[in-house]
């Protein structure tokens, strides 16, 4: 059951403890500089923290979150999703609520959302959303002993993700450069590993255990994303209490090329090497192997964790601050499929999306 306890409350003029990460590609001082200039239209106090180094983000959003909590201050995150990501642990784990300023390059969780994409409207709504008391609920994924907002995956996202960032230092930080690098990765050639998948349904938690071979299984927690490549389980998660799984099986480059394809188009759904369900609770290992350390993507960032992976949503949500009027913003130019509702009725199929 989810505990919906808010957390600690705050005052109008409660302190922003805000997180400022370092990213390949990316500006610092013009960042800082265009923040600086929102927040001082609002005469408000900020409590800056800025690693030295890009690995320390998980350590610094701690040790924020901490004095967020012991100074009755909101936690923001300024940036995009791995940030959000990193700052959004830490506020569960204090117990204290967060805020978004959306500094990224594809910015889901934020769209999903409905924040402003511009900095300094995107502070403005969030102080008003504090000193008028609004927060909202958000769905958290946990995989392991990690949270997920946006998705988690093993198999070949991981790869996309290691070598979009190699592109972004090489080429700067722009969402052309990304989604050039992610096609790239795609179309090259690689090998399938055969998966166990135990999947735990909605419905009195019946059990049962397929195994497939795949080269990305893909744990999606993000309704927008989801519909923008065309999946029918986007609304089972918009509903709340349910995680989209979705599975790549191998194939080669130009059959690869129409899976690349038709989720541009958002037409996902029909491609005959793509396998969707949604469910409640996922476990997941490298079949035949008894111990296993697999690389693991959770929006945008990787870490090796030990197999086999769970796949859950958390007991407690992430509590935002934000208006609770805002609707959520959808990405230019994509497709928006208009999913039909997918509910499990007792054990679910893995039949082709």
């Amino acid at each position: 059951m989810t505990d919906l306890q808010s957390p600690l409350m705050l005052h109008a003029r409660s302190p922003i403890h805000l997180v400022v990460p370092l990213r390949p590609g990316a500006d610092l001082d013009l960042v800082r500089a265009q923040l600086s200039g929102a927040f001082a239209q609002h005469d408000h106090p900020v409590v800056w923290h800025v690693p030295r180094e890009r690995g320390d983000i998980v350590h610094l959003a701690e040790r924020a979150a901490e004095a967020a909590r012991d100074s009755a201050g909101l936690l923001v995150a300024a940036g995009g999703d791995g940030t959000i990501n990193a700052v959004a642990a830490a506020a569960l784990n204090a117990g204290v609520p967060m805020g978004v300023v959306p500094m990224g390059t594809f910015n889901y969780f934020s769209r999903e959302q409905g924040l402003a994409m511009d900095a300094e409207t995107a502070v403005g709504q969030m102080l008003e959303a504090m000193r008028a008391g609004e927060l909202r609920p958000v769905q958290v994924g946990y995989v392991n002993d990690r949270i997920f907002l946006v998705n988690a995956s093993v198999g070949l996202y991981p790869r996309l993700l290691a070598e979009r960032e190699q592109a972004t230092r090489k080429f700067g930080r722009s969402r052309w450069v990304a989604m050039a690098a992610a096609v790239w990765s795609m179309l090259r050639p690689s090998a399938g590993r055969r998966w166990r998948v135990v999947v735990r349904t909605q419905q009195g938690g019946q059990m049962y255990e397929q195994e497939h071979v795949v080269t990305t299984l893909f744990v999606g927690n993000n309704p927008l994303q989801l519909e923008q490549v065309g999946l029918a389980q986007a609304r089972s998660v918009a509903q709340g209490g349910l995680l989209a799984v979705v599975m790549l099986k191998p194939q080669g480059r130009w059959a690869m090329a129409r899976t690349v394809w038709r989720a541009a188009a958002g037409h996902l759904q029909d491609d005959p090497a793509v396998l969707s369900l949604a469910c409640a609770e996922l476990s997941v290992a490298p079949a035949g192997w008894r111990k296993a350390r697999v690389k693991v993507a959770f929006d945008g960032e990787r870490e090796r964790m030990e197999a086999p992976l769970c796949f859950k949503l958390h007991a407690r949500p992430l509590w935002l601050v934000a208006p609770t009027e805002l609707e959520r913003l959808p990405e230019p130019g994509a497709a928006t499929a208009q999913p039909a509702a997918v509910e499990p009725t007792g054990a679910p199929a893995l039949v082709p999306a």
